[in-house]
């Protein structure tokens, strides 16, 4: 297959996604690569979200949200956005990502080897305020753990092999639980040099909090399926953080902030999960 003939489709889930959209398109846009779809899946989205995907000229789907989908829609919107996408790789990232101008071109060599079923991307943060060096102290030390980071780019042949994302889970749980299928199919899953950006804006505490319940009220379904896995996955202290404590010692005030935010994240998690017994079957 020539490497200028082959299509990759990049899928974006919205939903009032207007304050950082057109920073991820405009990264898209400038890819060196260029033999690229766009499909942004949205749900009604009431602020300038269309608009704003209307001036990059890409795809737009309306996904019609179901009223048993659970607090996540994001697993529904990537496989509804792949259905409908045409590239021999798919790939989805979240709208307040940026992609670094050679990834993609990367991910085409990375699969012209015939190695690997999927990729992991690895990211990291950017944004303002004390929270947001924070979650970037976090995000590096996670740079190549395989407990934490899962893929998010496919051959479209392993993405129907596995049958796509597990809509039953949530919060991170329908990721790791596709990386692990793909990996106990016996396919190789690699990895980028080139790393994505996540935007954290003026990222605050209270918001950090809030998606972690979230994220906490969704996790019991992964803890049920996978109860082994998601341990290792959910659990508070991570190697990761040991192997890279130079970064934790160049900045105390950053360093001590993690540890708060770590602390307030996974209170709010665990809240979520009790939450969560009420109504959870």
């Amino acid at each position: 297959m020539s490497m200028e003939k082959t299509l990759v489709s990049i899928i974006i889930p919205v939903k009032n996604s207007s304050t950082y959209l057109a920073d991820c398109l405009s990264s898209i846009k400038a890819q060196s690569y260029k033999d690229i779809e766009v499909l942004v899946v949205d749900s009604h989205s009431a602020d300038a979200t269309l608009n704003i995907a209307k001036q990059f000229g890409v795809k737009i789907l309306q996904f019609e949200k179901k009223q048993k989908m659970g607090i996540f829609d994001a697993p529904f919107k990537r496989n509804y956005g792949v259905e409908h996408s045409k590239g021999s790789y798919v790939y989805y990232v979240d709208a307040d990502m940026q992609l670094p101008q050679k990834l993609v071109e990367e991910i085409i060599t990375l699969f012209g080897t015939g190695q690997f079923g999927a990729l992991v991307v690895a990211e990291d943060s950017v944004g303002s305020g004390i929270w947001a060096k924070a979650k970037q102290l976090e995000r590096r030390c996670y740079w190549g753990d395989d407990t934490i980071e899962a893929a998010r780019v496919f051959t479209r042949k392993t993405w129907n092999a596995m049958g796509g994302l597990d809509t039953s889970l949530g919060g991170g749980g329908d990721d790791w639980d596709l990386h692990q299928r793909i990996l106990s199919s016996g396919l190789k899953i690699g990895r980028t040099k080139n790393y994505v950006l996540h935007n954290e804006g003026n990222l605050k505490l209270s918001s950090l909090m809030k998606k972690r319940f979230m994220y906490g009220r969704d996790s019991i379904k992964y803890l049920v399926k996978k109860p082994k896995a998601s341990f290792v996955s959910y659990f508070p202290i991570r190697l990761a953080f040991i192997r890279n404590w130079r970064l934790f010692a160049k900045s105390p005030i950053v360093s001590a902030t993690f540890i708060i935010m770590r602390f307030c994240e996974y209170a709010a998690g665990f809240a979520g999960i009790i939450y969560s017994r009420f109504d959870y079957d």
